[in-house]
């Protein structure tokens, strides 16, 4: 793929938006790149999707200069390893909790002596397979755009900590499960919501690192943007498919009737 890297884009100031990619076909996967979303996640997380699933999605989207990231699907080590080996643009690691487990992210990314992650450079995607090993460390440091979610009380009571773990680049709240976990799925007026959102909000901003989430309720995309978020993630295939399918059908039936004699 040509052009700057999500981090260079970042780094300009851009804000950028993006969609998610749930059914894991090569199809809607390049039709939303065709669309033009500056960036994709393709979500291990909640899709059906398989890692090789996942290769064929990146190569869909990257067709169309849509840049491709995944979310995994936990912060399982071995999970890290083998998202980052097929090659993704950055990376999303779903429910971290604490300052330990920020850490362990950042080291789960790294090759030793700063980390943990077993090394195979010649054979990955992400080196294209064995081309550019020799900038693939350098590129992983500057380049790849390593996201953590923020979506539970004990990550709000450690936020100040979190936000500061060097390494991480950017932290996306997860508004569906920070309400559950504070006892109030989908309750997103309450209080202890309000409170525990804009304090996220506030010591990212205050940490110096990129923030993001999906747009819901009262908080749409113009507001997000407006509170100093660099990334929104919008519409899901899934979603997409299923609303204008509704649409049309309604469309149709309505149509039906009208034409139907009195």
């Amino acid at each position: 793929m040509t052009g700057p890297s999500i981090k260079q884009q970042l780094r300009s100031g851009a804000r950028l938006n993006g969609c998610w990619i749930e059914t894991f076909s090569p199809i809607a996967a390049e039709i939303m790149a065709m669309s033009g979303y500056d960036t994709a996640m393709i979500d291990l997380e909640h899709g059906p999707g398989s890692f090789t699933e996942a290769v064929v999605m990146m190569q869909a989207l990257s067709a169309h200069q849509c840049k491709p990231m995944i979310r995994a699907t936990s912060a399982d080590p071995a999970v890290i390893k083998r998202v980052l080996d097929i090659g993704p643009l950055g990376m999303m690691v779903p429910n971290v909790r604490s300052v330990e487990e920020a850490h362990d992210v950042v080291a789960a990314c790294r090759y030793g002596p700063e980390g943990f992650r077993g090394a195979a450079p010649a054979l990955l995607r992400a080196t294209g397979y064995g081309e550019h090993v020799a900038d693939y460390e350098r590129w992983m440091a500057e380049e790849f755009l390593l996201i953590i979610q923020i979506e539970s009380k004990e990550a709000v009571s450690d936020i100040e900590a979190i936000a500061a773990v060097e390494g991480i680049d950017m932290l996306f709240i997860g508004p569906i499960d920070l309400s559950a976990s504070l006892g109030a799925l989908g309750q997103f007026d309450r209080a202890e919501f309000i409170q525990a959102f804009e304090g996220i909000e506030r010591a990212v901003h205050d940490a110096g690192k990129y923030l993001g989430a999906i747009p819901f309720a009262d908080w749409d995309s113009e507001r997000l943007y407006r509170n100093g978020h660099h990334l929104v993630l919008s519409g899901a295939d899934t979603l997409l498919l299923r609303e204008a399918a509704g649409r049309d059908v309604q469309q149709l039936r309505q149509a039906c009737q009208d034409a139907s004699p009195s």
